[in-house]
């Protein structure tokens, strides 16, 4: 079956294939490498790393990515295209948005911690009023409510 498959593509594509190959061992080699030299230093880091790389592992096989991966490949073939590459763009589309993502929220958590500490405390004073109210109109509302419902029964 193996050698049926590797005919069933040209020469071109098999290059191509082979690129892919080395590129996705690459990232890997360059992400593992990264993990480790970083990780060594800080343990807790490593595995953090090893959990959201077999958790992307299984996000991989979620069945709307599978389906989208399906629906280009199916359209490319209505086509009359060899569709060779598109998991692996589909793969490095959605890792650049989850980095970007990822990248976004590190400066937000950075700029409200040091929001936090350079203003005194401001930030969380604020925060703590917000809460109050919102928890406080809350239960204010419920009880308003709580009344109009027991009215009746008293003016009885």
């Amino acid at each position: 079956m193996g050698a049926a498959l590797a005919r069933s593509f040209d020469g071109g594509e098999r290059r191509r294939l082979a690129g892919l190959a080395g590129g996705v061992g690459l990232l890997h080699l360059a992400g593992w490498g990264l993990l480790l030299a970083y990780g060594l230093g800080h343990p807790a880091f490593l595995a953090l790393g090893g959990l959201a790389y077999t958790f992307g592992l299984r996000h991989a096989f979620d069945a709307d990515h599978l389906s989208a991966i399906d629906n280009t490949t199916r359209k490319l073939l209505q086509d009359g295209r060899r569709p060779v590459a598109v998991g692996f763009f589909f793969s490095l589309g959605h890792s650049t948005v989850v980095l970007l993502i990822t990248l976004a929220l590190g400066f937000a958590v950075q700029w409200v911690v040091l929001g936090v500490t350079s203003q005194g405390g401001s930030l969380r004073s604020a925060s703590a009023l917000l809460g109050t109210a919102v928890s406080g109109g809350f239960l204010v509302l419920i009880g308003v409510r709580r009344l109009r419902r027991l009215t009746p029964q008293l003016v009885r």
